[in-house]
């Protein structure tokens, strides 16, 4: 009886060995599957839309499309109107993946007629456009690694109010998963980043007012890129990500720019989902009359058509 019992311990070891996990988790890409929208209505390279995220190792093969939309509508004292919406596409075919977004948000806002002479001339009744931006991102991934890819990127964006008809931006890089689980994930992105600006007539006739120097109607930045994503599901139903990228201008070393996304969302069922989002764009050497600090604080409605 003395002598099986090492035999016995021997075979409950070998079962324990054979039920063991398999290999941790393939690092699925840049746009996580769960849940169906973060919220984010801005791009700009960073953040939701340059997620890391795992899939399971026996099928890396992935097809989704989201969309997102919300809005708010005030009358009487305050009058405005604001809407907001973005799409996103997702292919992964074993150690390749391509992502597509786009964004748009659109404000109007006016102040109420008061029977104040204080208030005479204040633009008092006149309802004028407060926000417009629209912006695009295409995004292709190889991972040579099961904790590393090399990526591609490009952002194209228009935004009236930072004086911008188009800013262009083309980022390679290589990103570095240190955690790639499921439900937890943190991940790293170093690469380069050209970007190209055309400025808008209004913007450079505000410049000119200001200055006196008219400027240049395109610009060119040449930049070192870094970014950093977090993401953690907190339960089931309840999701935290944040991301951040610092661009360090080649050309002027006190050129620099700044992009923060921190999101909240929480799964309504398997294709709805509520998120919300603040996402902080910081550019310390702007045009001329343009302020260097924007943020967006939006809450959306998301479903998961694929």
């Amino acid at each position: 009886m003395l002598n099986a019992l090492p035999a016995a311990l021997f075979a409950v070891c070998l079962a324990r060995l054979d039920a063991a996990p398999s290999e941790a988790e393939v690092p699925q890409g840049t746009v996580k599957k769960d849940p169906t929208t973060t919220g984010s209505t801005d791009l700009g390279g960073s953040g939701q839309f340059a997620s890391g995220a795992a899939a399971p190792a026996e099928s890396t093969d992935i097809t989704q499309f989201n969309l997102s939309a919300g809005g708010i509508f005030n009358t009487g004292n305050s009058r405005s109107l604001a809407v907001t919406g973005l799409t996103k596409f997702l292919l992964r075919r074993k150690i390749h993946q391509f992502t597509a977004a786009a964004a748009g948000n659109y404000g109007r806002a006016a102040l109420a007629v008061r029977d104040d002479p204080a208030t005479d001339g204040v633009d008092e009744g006149q309802v004028k456009q407060t926000v417009g931006n629209v912006q695009g991102q295409v995004r292709y991934d190889v991972f040579f690694h099961k904790r590393f890819s090399a990526f591609l990127m490009s952002t194209a964006r228009y935004d009236k109010f930072q004086g911008l008809d188009l800013r262009l931006n083309i980022d390679p890089g290589i990103a570095m998963y240190a955690l790639a689980e499921a439900t937890h994930k943190l991940w790293f992105e170093v690469g380069y980043d050209f970007q190209f600006d055309v400025r808008s007539r209004d913007a450079r006739d505000a410049a000119e007012a200001m200055g006196g120097v008219r400027p240049s109607k395109t610009k060119v930045n040449h930049a070192a890129r870094l970014f950093a994503g977090y993401t953690n599901n907190l339960s089931k139903y309840v999701t935290f990500d944040t991301g951040f990228e610092y661009l360090q201008s080649f050309i002027v070393a006190q050129r620099f720019r700044i992009n923060w996304v921190s999101a909240l969302t929480v799964a309504l069922s398997d294709r709805f989902s509520l998120g919300s989002t603040f996402t902080l764009r910081y550019e310390n050497r702007p045009l001329p009359g343009v302020r260097n600090l924007d943020t967006i604080t939006s809450v959306l409605l998301g479903v998961r058509l694929i």
